[in-house]
């Protein structure tokens, strides 16, 4: 393994983040927050492609989409990923909100 202060055979660096950087994040998710009250997902929290309510505790708030229209987050089955495009929550408690990994659809 790597120390961060090996040199990649390419030049790169060999730390993880510039692995990232350089590479892509793998996944379909690249970074989640936990709502808590109201959460405009504008600026360095745009990319929100889905809420998660927690499988635990009571999940609450609006959820509001970017096109229009809102939902209930108390209504959604907990533990579940709802792919959505969310402008901003309001009254959020017990959710998280998962960024896109833009590259990946």
């Amino acid at each position: 393994m790597s120390t961060p202060n090996e040199t990649h055979p390419y030049n790169y660096p060999t730390s993880s983040a510039n692995d990232f950087e350089r590479l892509g994040h793998p996944g379909k998710w690249k970074k989640t927050i936990s709502v808590s009250g109201t959460t405009w997902f504008t600026g360095s929290n745009y990319g929100v492609g889905a809420i998660l309510p927690s499988g635990t505790g009571s999940p609450a708030g609006t959820a509001y989409l970017t096109d229009g229209g809102s939902i209930d987050i108390s209504k959604l089955s907990k533990g579940v990923i709802y792919e959505l495009s969310v402008a901003y929550i309001t009254g959020g408690s017990d959710v998280y909100a998962l960024f896109r990994n833009q590259v990946i659809r």
